[in-house]
C-alpha cells in the first residue's frame, strides 16, 4: 500500500506548481530552498514520477504534476468547504438542535423561544419534542435531546437544572362561577366544587393531589383527562373547574372561561432549563438556551386577570 501523502507535502508541491518558481514558493510555504527541493524529490519518490520538469531558467509541470495538481486543488478546496462548515457550526449559522419540553411549556413557552431562534439563526434544524416530563428529561440523559423545559425533578448527579421561573398554579372556572366573584380563592373554597383533573403523574396532577391532601381530603375528580384543552372545554360548558399553571393560561381564549389566583397557600412548579452535565453544548445550544433565559427574565411574574363578575 503506497504511504499517504500529507497536507504538507502537498502544500508544498501547490507552491511550486502555481508560482513555476521553487525560490518564491520557498518562501510562501516557510521553508528554506534547499529543504523544499528535497520535499518535492521525496513527493516524487513516493509516486514514482517526475512532477516537474527542471531547467536551469524555466520549471515547467509535467503531464503527472498537472494530474496531482488537479487533485491537490480539489483535496484543499475540500478542507476549506469543511472549515467553513465547521466556522458556521460555532457561529450558529448551521447544525442541528433537538429540544424536548413538557405539553404545557411546548405550548406556551416554548414557541416565543422558537420564533425568536429561527429569526437569529434560520440554518439551524429544530426539532421539538412536546412529551411529558420524565421523557423529556429522559431524553437529555440519553443524548436523545440536547435540553429539555420541565419542572424541576428530583436532583440527578448527571443533570444541570438551570431554574427560568416560577409557574403559579391558578384556579380555571367560568364567569358566571361563584369562585369567580373575587379576585383570588383559597383551597378550602375550591374544595366543595367539582373538580376537571389532569390524569397521570405530571408535576400539575402532583401539586394539585398534594393541595387537597394538605386540606385534609384526598382528591376525588368528578373527570380525569389527558389535555390542558379538554380541562378549559369541560370548564366552559359548567362542568366543573380546573386547575393549570399561569404559563398556559394565555391560551384560554374561551370568552366564558376566566382564571384566579389560589392561595392558603400559593403553589408554584419551578420550571427549568436540563441539560446533561459534563456535556459541552453545540453553539446553537448554547444560543437557545440563552434566548430561553432571556425569555423568561421577560416574564411578568404577576398574573393578568381577566374580566368577570366582581373582577374589575
Amino acid at each position: 500500500m503506497r504511504p499517504p501523502i500529507s497536507l504538507r507535502q502537498m502544500e508544498a508541491f501547490r507552491a511550486v506548481a502555481t508560482t513555476l518558481s521553487f525560490s518564491v514558493a520557498a518562501r510562501q510555504v516557510h521553508l528554506s530552498q534547499p529543504a523544499l527541493s528535497t520535499a518535492i524529490r521525496k513527493l516524487e519518490d513516493l509516486l514514482e514520477a517526475s512532477l516537474f520538469d527542471r531547467s536551469t531558467r524555466h520549471v515547467t509541470l509535467t503531464p503527472v504534476g498537472r494530474e496531482l495538481l488537479a487533485a491537490v486543488e480539489s483535496v484543499f478546496g475540500n478542507v476549506d468547504a469543511a472549515l467553513g462548515n465547521v466556522a458556521d457550526f460555532v457561529a450558529g449559522k448551521r447544525g442541528r438542535l433537538s429540544v424536548a419540553a413538557t405539553p404545557s411549556l411546548a405550548a406556551a413557552f416554548l414557541p416565543e423561544v422558537v420564533a425568536a431562534f429561527e429569526a437569529r439563526h434560520p440554518g439551524i434544524g429544530l426539532q421539538v419534542h412536546d412529551v411529558l416530563s420524565d421523557q423529556a428529561i429522559a431524553m437529555v440523559s440519553e443524548g436523545r435531546a440536547d435540553l429539555a423545559l420541565a419542572p424541576q425533578s428530583a436532583a440527578d448527579d448527571t443533570l444541570t437544572q438551570t431554574p427560568l421561573f416560577e409557574d403559579t398554579l391558578m384556579l380555571l372556572c367560568r364567569s358566571d362561577h361563584p369562585l369567580a366573584a373575587a379576585r383570588s380563592t383559597t383551597w378550602r373554597k375550591v374544595l366543595p366544587h367539582r373538580m376537571i383533573g389532569v390524569k397521570g403523574n405530571s408535576s400539575v396532577r402532583q401539586l394539585l393531589d398534594a393541595a387537597y391532601l394538605e386540606q385534609g381530603v384526598p382528591l376525588r375528580p368528578a373527570f380525569e383527562v389527558e389535555n390542558a384543552s379538554t380541562v378549559i372545554g369541560f370548564v366552559a360548558n359548567g362542568l366543573g373547574v380546573g386547575v393549570l399553571p399561569l404559563s398556559l393560561l394565555p391560551l384560554v381564549r374561551v370568552g366564558q372561561v376566566t382564571y384566579r389566583r389560589i392561595t392558603q397557600p400559593e403553589l408554584h412548579r419551578t420550571i427549568c432549563l436540563i441539560t446533561a452535565r459534563g456535556r459541552a453544548p453545540s453553539p446553537s445550544a448554547q444560543a437557545f438556551v440563552e434566548l430561553c433565559v432571556g425569555t423568561a427574565a421577560n416574564r411578568s411574574p404577576k398574573p393578568q386577570q381577566r374580566p368577570g363578575p366582581g373582577a374589575a
